[in-house]
């Protein structure tokens, strides 16, 4: 008996052994004409817990979605193992995308770092603008009394390569607010650090190198000055979580001047916090800011926030300074002050157009996903989103010597030449003094973009 139950347990493995390699071997001969079901079978066992956790009320829905992604990873050719990272942020970026809106994004954990550090206000690295130049990575223009600046870099400097990574291949195909950030990634690191730029000077070919030692940097959104005739200048570049305090500094250091009049200038200023923007306002005047229309037609109404009374500008008369590049919480700011302030006027040419408010939700792995969650309107229930504020008085950009004005903020004048020109600016400081432009036909144009170039 003994014998014979030994006899069935060998011959029993045996023929297992046997099944098991002729099934294997069935596998291989069949795998060499492409996968197989076992192989899908396989890959789905391995993603089973992952599709358990997915939500039984969309369970049903999400089985494409796994049935593309086994048929991926079975069947899809490469000479590297696939990039899952990569597969799920595409996944993310393709279901923000189907929601039609230009303003509800995916950025991947290093671009999304660099937005954060930078809407606080500073950052650490050596302090220029970049801009994508045919295909090529180069300076805008370095920070004043920056790292960038201090080393003797220019505008129109090429990047050719950041601690020996060449850029071109790194941004090709990308647009230019993509390709700017990813060679910011490269430049930026903790203050202290050094980096190394392989730059090239147009027109000459040949590269040099420089080393730059980085530090914290900040980013200056408020330029103030007084100008001839008693007008005070105020620049606002964006709406950070530093632009309340340095606008604070500004107007304690203009106030005891005694302006008789004020040009806001946002323009190019491409939004930013919404609550900074409420802050700004009650610089200027105490009341709503903004409506907010959320999911299910909810309307709130948001107020400015109140100034301490040494920063009140009230009854100031102004001129704020508009164009197509003045977005976001600038145009809360126009629309607010052109609504509910008096001897305020809205001049230049109309804005963006970005009416619609954002959560930006930092992810467990650092990237960021910014959802819209709502339209805004104008005090006087004015809709912005892809319309645009038309100011008051029109007049189109110009250089043109005949509006010759003082070089304010960050302006030099052209070579050759004592003072700047600027027309949008002559025509306001004239508006404050009595002068009403001439209303020039509407073309109703903008640009498509509101992006300022990214900082290193």
């Amino acid at each position: 008996m003994v014998r014979t139950a030994r006899a069935v347990t060998v011959g029993t493995i045996a023929a297992l052994l046997v099944g098991v390699f002729a099934f294997a071997a069935g596998w291989v001969l069949a795998r060499a004409s492409g996968p197989t079901p076992v192989d899908h079978l396989l890959i789905g066992l391995g993603n089973l817990g992952v599709r358990q956790a997915t939500p039984a009320d969309v369970r049903e829905d999400f089985s494409v979605f796994w049935q593309v992604w086994d048929l991926v990873e079975a069947e899809f050719y490469r000479e590297q193992p696939l990039d899952q990272q990569a597969l799920v942020y595409g996944a993310i970026r393709g279901m923000l995308g189907s929601l039609d809106d230009e303003y509800t994004t995916f950025q991947e954990p290093d671009i999304a770092a660099q937005s954060r550090e930078s809407m606080q206000g500073k950052f650490e690295g050596i302090g220029a603008y970049l801009r994508l130049q045919d295909g090529e990575i180069a300076i805008d223009r370095p920070f004043p009394e920056s790292p960038a600046e201090r080393a003797g870099l220019l505008p129109g400097d090429v990047i050719v390569a950041v601690d020996g990574q060449h850029l071109v291949p790194l941004v090709a195909g990308l647009d230019d607010a993509e390709a700017t950030a990813r060679a910011a990634t490269l430049i930026r690191g903790p203050k202290g650090t050094v980096v190394t730029l392989t730059l090239r000077r147009p027109p000459a070919t040949a590269t040099f190198e420089v080393a730059i030692t980085r530090d914290e940097v900040p980013l200056i959104s408020v330029n103030a000055e007084m100008l001839d005739g008693g007008v005070a200048y105020i620049q606002i570049t964006e709406f950070k979580a530093t632009t309340t305090q340095l606008l604070d500094e500004a107007i304690r250091e203009i106030a005891p001047q005694r302006p008789r009049s004020l040009v806001l200038d946002l323009r190019n200023n491409p939004g930013g916090f919404l609550t900074t923007a409420q802050e700004v306002l009650g610089r200027f005047y105490d009341g709503v800011a903004l409506y907010e229309e959320e999911n299910g037609g909810i309307v709130k109404e948001l107020r400015t926030i109140a100034a301490p009374a040494d920063v009140r500008l009230y009854d100031v008369p102004m001129v704020v300074l508009i164009n197509g590049g003045s977005a976001s919480a600038a145009e809360i700011v126009a629309g607010a002050l052109r609504d509910r302030r008096p001897n305020t006027s809205l001049l230049g040419e109309k804005s963006f157009g970005k009416g619609s408010v954002q959560n930006i939700h930092q992810l467990r792995d650092g990237s960021s996903a910014r959802i819209t969650i709502a339209h805004w309107f104008t005090p006087n229930r004015q809709e912005i989103h892809r319309i645009g504020i038309v100011p008051q008085y029109e007049v189109p950009a110009s250089e043109d010597p005949q509006y010759a004005v003082p070089c304010v903020a960050e302006r030099e004048p052209p070579d050759g030449q004592a003072t700047c020109s600027d027309a949008q600016l002559a025509w306001g400081l004239r508006l404050l003094a009595g002068q009403v432009p001439p209303q020039p036909p509407s073309t109703g144009s903008a640009p498509s973009s509101a992006v300022r170039p990214a900082a290193a």
